[in-house]
């Protein structure tokens, strides 16, 4: 067997792997992870729960732009014992005139101004600190966190509630539904919501039994009591990645759900390349356990498992290498037919599909350039903070 031979078998087999058996515990009963099976619509119950007071928490830091929408959509949940407050996180925007133009017209809005950022904290988690000390003061049943882009739709906050106390969880998570309006968003958000799957497959995570846990921060919603026993946020103060930290910490205490849903949506636009690339380098080391080997072993396979194909399938191609053709062929089959789903859950063309490549060399970039930014001075930079 020669190397290429070596390197298309190890590609295939893990492909099949990836397709088959990744994420299932019974291969006769569960559902393949890429197949978003697991959407919020598909599981809504009739309303059981009514005239629960729910705290909505918002880290809003420089959000002039989006952050009216998400009021409003927050309004027009029409629960009157919703109570919204807002950690302004030292915006040096317009953030907090929006506010209070828009308090003016709504009581149950609360305008907390954050204090300055401590040392060894992470901006956002200090602001959710600071939201859920606020909050504890008053007797509320539920927290919801969101953040400050996030477009909700109609119904949704009762909807989750009710399937919160159904399920009896102590924590329910949707994945907001994030733009693909622009070229790069069609390109790269899709395969970004797949990665997520294939590293947190969502039926692990709402298993009470397995240790696999993730939360979207887009929308999270808890028990308040479990936030009264302690203010989970101190827990993860340094963490960039703060959902799925707190979700580790939270699923020790009882079982958490999280899908996909079309009725939380992000109104935040990536219309370029570096939009993008600042989100994903942001936490992609941290993912990593700030690990040179593990970022090198991440790299290696990622280049084995989604570039190879292709590079090997053109060399048998020129060389009429059969055997080569039709392994590479095969990988290539089981490799698209995974991202189908998550491409239409998007609304985006199937012709993306052929940008698999070039995609996937892009993330293996991305994720090298958060560890070069860690290492470096710069640090990964996020609303005009640096996370070294």
């Amino acid at each position: 067997m020669s190397f290429l031979d070596l390197i298309s078998f190890i590609s295939l087999c893990s492909w099949i792997y990836i397709v088959f058996f990744h994420g299932r515990k019974n291969f006769f009963k569960d559902n393949f992870f890429w197949t978003n099976s697991i959407i919020f619509e598909k599981n809504i119950i009739k309303k059981k729960y009514s005239n629960k007071k729910i705290c909505v928490i918002i880290p809003a830091r420089n959000e002039e732009k989006y952050i009216e929408e998400t009021l409003i959509s927050i309004k027009n949940q029409n629960i009157s014992t919703l109570h919204t407050l807002v950690v302004n996180d030292n915006s040096t925007d317009n953030t907090q005139q929006v506010l209070k133009n828009f308090k003016r017209d709504y009581k149950n809005l609360q305008i907390l101004n954050g204090q300055k950022l401590p040392q060894g904290w992470v901006g956002k988690v200090w602001a959710l600190k600071q939201g859920v000390d606020e909050a504890n003061k008053r007797n509320f049943e539920y927290y919801l966190f969101i953040d400050s882009d996030i477009h909700l739709d109609k119904g949704v906050v009762t909807k989750s509630v009710d399937f919160l106390e159904d399920k009896n969880l102590v924590m329910f998570s949707l994945m907001a539904k994030l733009n693909s309006k622009y070229f790069w968003e069609k390109l790269l958000i899709p395969p970004f919501i797949f990665f997520f799957q294939k590293l947190f497959p969502f039926r692990r995570v709402n298993d009470p039994k397995d240790s696999v846990s993730a939360a979207a921060g887009g929308f999270i919603l808890c028990k308040s009591q479990i936030f009264k026993q302690k203010n989970w946020y101190e827990s993860i103060k340094n963490k960039v990645i703060d959902d799925c930290n707190i979700a580790k910490f939270l699923k020790k205490k009882g079982a958490i759900w999280l899908g996909l849903t079309n009725l939380v949506k992000s109104r935040r636009t990536y219309q370029n390349l570096n939009d993008i690339w600042k989100m994903v380098s942001r936490t992609a080391f941290e993912q990593l356990n700030f690990s040179i080997m593990t970022l090198l072993i991440c790299c290696l396979g990622m280049f084995l498992i989604y570039l190879t194909p292709f590079f090997i399938l053109t060399i048998s191609f020129f060389d009429l290498e059969k055997n080569l053709m039709i392994i590479n062929l095969l990988t290539i089959f089981l490799m698209t037919i995974v991202f189908i789903p998550i491409i239409k859950f998007y609304k985006v063309d199937k012709k993306y599909l052929a940008f698999i490549p070039l995609f996937s060399s892009l993330y293996i970039i991305m994720t090298c350039s958060s560890a070069i930014n860690h290492y470096s001075k710069k640090g990964n930079k996020w609303k005009g903070r640096s996370y070294l």
